[in-house]
């Protein structure tokens, strides 16, 4: 099959959410009716707990409120990645989604999670993986995750819910879209699409090194370029902070192409529609964004977020 390849040209200012012909980009989602429901087993010494669309196996038995909005989160995250005008939502239609949630960092890395993350999308199995230790610790300022993370959650049922999808994508759009649902998401499964100039300015400026003059996000360049084994192999390498600067930039990149108007948001649409009908694979990911352009789209970002006062910083590699 001929390899399909969609390129997004800088195409003028972003603009705020707005409404699509024939499809509305909701502000606000809300669980579904019953979403905080799920069953509770036992499964070779682990708890496993079921809820309409996801799997979750770990290996305690967790407080009931806990999980009553734990499973609240992992029944919103596909009702509100299809609220998005934009076709994102490709989940395994073979089985369910899995959470495995690992009591320590050993386990983690035994599990198959990569070095310096604390949640990993294994796509051969579709399931991602939990380093609780992340995800449940006490709130310290050395701590880059927060008590509890459930924006660690939205990011990884993002990555389970785009499942299809995953393989096709380069590394910064799962990434940025991962990250722009965690930034929407205000709490027990509710997510706020109004405020997103605000709730990504707050998510970057959280995700930025205390102390810095700016928030930094790496180049745009530099992030088309990584591919998914180089982003594993430099988040491995580098401190936390420095991680998060791809995230960052991701972040950013993806709303750029959310909201920047009817026709960048037409050709984004574009692009996810020929993804869908990929089937096999090819030794080059489609591109959304050229590298050509990679200067004008990182003036365009920077510019656009300082009139909202948030001064970004593009670090490039070497």
């Amino acid at each position: 099959m001929a390899r399909v390849i969609s390129v997004l040209p800088f195409l003028g200012t972003l603009c705020t959410l707005g409404t699509l012909t024939g499809q509305t980009w909701l502000k606000k989602i809300h669980p579904p009716t019953g979403a905080g429901k799920y069953l509770v087993t036992t499964e070779a010494g682990r708890f496993v707990y079921q809820t309409r669309s996801f799997r979750i196996v770990t290996f305690k038995k967790h407080d009931h409120t806990l999980m009553t909005d734990f499973a609240k989160c992992l029944e919103s995250v596909p009702l509100a990645l299809q609220n998005i005008p934009v076709a994102l939502y490709a989940p395994s239609k073979k089985q369910k989604g899995q959470l495995l949630i690992v009591n320590h960092n050993a386990d983690y890395l035994a599990a198959g999670g990569a070095k310096n993350t604390a949640g990993y999308y294994d796509g051969v199995k579709n399931r991602t993986l939990i380093n609780w230790t992340h995800f449940r610790n006490n709130t310290t300022q050395t701590r880059v995750l927060q008590e509890p993370a459930f924006d660690l959650i939205i990011h990884e049922l993002t990555h389970l819910s785009m499942h299809n999808l995953m393989w096709k994508c380069q590394p910064w759009l799962t990434e940025g879209i991962a990250e722009y649902m965690a930034a929407s998401h205000v709490g027990r499964g509710d997510f706020d699409f109004s405020q997103m100039d605000h709730a990504i300015r707050k998510r970057i400026e959280k995700h930025t090194k205390p102390g810095s003059t700016s928030s930094t996000a790496l180049g745009i360049r530099s992030l088309l370029s990584l591919s998914s084994k180089g982003w594993l192999e430099r988040t491995a390498n580098v401190d936390a902070w420095e991680a998060l600067k791809a995230y960052n930039g991701a972040l950013l990149l993806s709303h750029y192409c959310l909201h920047g108007g009817t026709e960048r948001l037409k050709k984004t649409r574009q692009h996810f529609e020929a993804l869908h009908n990929i089937q096999t694979k090819s030794p080059k990911k489609p591109q959304l964004i050229s590298v050509d352009n990679a200067k004008t789209v990182e003036i365009a970002i920077a510019d656009y977020w300082k009139k909202r006062g948030l001064q970004v910083n593009f670090d490039h590699l070497n």
